[in-house]
């Protein structure tokens, strides 16, 4: 009996915690899709398409950003989601997402990378040098930091309003 009942706990913690992840890449995609209208790359007038890398493949992120944002506009270029499986694959990319856990993998190739990219993390217990964003999960609730250092390294501009919006 004491196995069914520890097999019953253990099953609601991993649907509760399952359940409780794909909310936050619910969120994380709805942020993003926001954070558009408050970035904008050089050059941007002359894009036609924003390629957004997401870093691994099959993840629940990458579902949830190509619902959201691929085949979208933004101003006259098309947001198209790639799923990233090797970093050489980096390259060419306007925005890269880096899953909890990748950015040590990630992170020589994207100290290394000197173009234009929006790069966003989502590391809990810090703020990768070479991240833009990063979202954290700060008194149960998201939220995102944000370095306009970076950006501007980057020739990215990112609008004050988005700059307030940030945690500190």
């Amino acid at each position: 009996m004491k196995k069914k009942i520890s097999g019953i706990v253990l099953g609601l913690f991993v649907i509760f915690n399952v359940s409780g992840q794909m909310q936050i890449e619910r969120i994380e995609a709805s942020y993003i899709a926001n954070f558009m209208r408050y970035v904008k790359w050089p050059n941007q007038e002359s894009l036609t398409t924003i390629k957004f890398g997401v870093y691994g493949k099959g993840t629940a992120i990458f579902k949830e950003l190509s619902t959201k944002l691929d085949g979208k506009n933004v101003g006259t270029a098309i947001i198209k989601v790639v799923e990233i499986s090797d970093e050489a694959e980096f390259s060419g990319c306007q925005l890269l997402f880096i899953p909890n856990g990748k950015s040590y993998k990630a992170k020589k190739a994207l100290k290394a990378m000197n173009s234009a990219v929006l790069i966003i993390t989502e590391e809990q217990d810090f703020h990768p040098d070479y991240s833009i964003i990063n979202f954290k999960v700060i008194n149960s609730k998201l939220a995102f930091q944000l370095r306009n250092n970076i950006a501007e390294e980057r020739n990215i501009s990112i609008s004050s309003r988005l700059q307030q919006m940030a945690a500190q």
